[in-house]
């Protein structure tokens, strides 16, 4: 079956890796991160890209709903694959249940290898904002908003799949807990999602959309 993927470049260290051991031969395209900000244009982007695809029997779309950027794409001449997943970190958790879990233990806000590179892309309307603070109320003020928009999260959370130096990934994470005055810890993660998301079978940890379907909000939050 050929295939395409279409992924986010905030994932690419952890898509490539499950590349790798899975020996997976599918032409990838990565995403700028900065789409995530723009759940509209993210969509635009996602079916132009779908509307190019030719010659292939079905698309794997290896990144979460982003704000729903994924509602109302169409396949058209081939079958599309996508998680049931909120965002790209939960599928380095394993699944939603266990993002679900783990923010139940404890409000967690998750970083990644990526989501640590990207960290203020990702969060580019928030740091945009702190920045016009910082020029009509100076930096202290600044400071003291940016921690009240983290302030209902406990944690910051380091998803270690195995794959990284954990302890780089910690001392970058460690920064911005300090900032946020909060603590810092490792999650216990996975490549195993990914994997299977390369590899199949596509169960219920997936929704596959047929050619000429349109993604819906029921599918996404498994009420089919």
């Amino acid at each position: 079956m050929k295939s395409l993927i279409i992924t986010c470049r905030t994932i690419q260290a952890e898509v490539d890796k499950a590349i790798q051991q899975t020996d997976c031969r599918f032409p990838v395209i990565y995403l700028e991160s900065a789409l995530h900000n723009e759940p509209d244009k993210l969509r635009s982007v996602l079916q132009e890209a779908l509307s190019r695809a030719s010659n292939v029997d079905q698309v794997l779309l290896v990144m979460g709903y982003c704000g729903n950027a994924i509602l109302g794409l169409k396949p058209a001449g081939f079958r599309l694959v996508v998680p049931r997943a909120d965002d790209c970190l939960t599928m380095l958790l394993g699944s939603q249940q266990k993002r679900t879990e783990v923010q139940r233990t404890m409000p967690t806000y998750f970083f990644s290898s990526g989501w640590l590179a990207s960290w203020e892309q990702m969060e580019r309307t928030t740091f945009e904002e702190y920045e016009r603070t910082i020029k009509r109320y100076g930096k202290e003020k600044a400071d003291k908003i940016l921690r009240i928009t983290f302030k209902h999260y406990k944690r910051v959370g380091v998803i270690d799949t195995g794959e990284f130096p954990l302890d780089e990934l910690m001392a970058k994470a460690q920064v911005h807990a300090d900032f946020l005055n909060l603590k810092c810890e490792a999650i216990p993660g996975t490549l195993g999602y990914l994997k299977k998301f390369l590899t199949g079978p596509w169960d219920n940890d997936f929704i596959v959309i047929d050619s000429g379907e349109t993604i819906v909000m029921e599918q996404l939050f498994g009420k089919n």
